[in-house]
């Protein structure tokens, strides 16, 4: 039996169509100043994904340099 977070990401991944080798690492919502940017960070082998608003943003080493990689984009965006 599927856990709550397995089941949760299982959804999370079928709406943005991911690949199907591609992994839900963490979700993000509720970010910048109006509170209606969402991210989501997937694995796929030893990289990561960062996909901001259902648009691939960039890949990265570490889920943290992704988180890094987020807060910078936010921050220069002015979102």
């Amino acid at each position: 039996m599927k856990s709550f977070k397995e089941s949760f990401n299982l959804l999370i991944e079928k709406k943005l169509k991911l690949p199907s080798n591609e992994k839900v690492v963490k979700e993000l919502t509720k970010l910048g100043k109006k509170k209606n940017v969402t991210a989501v960070i997937t694995s796929k082998g030893s990289k990561f994904n960062l996909y901001v608003d259902n648009q691939m943003l960039d890949t990265f080493r570490s889920e943290k340099d992704a988180v890094k990689g987020l807060k910078e984009f936010i921050k220069v965006m002015g979102v």
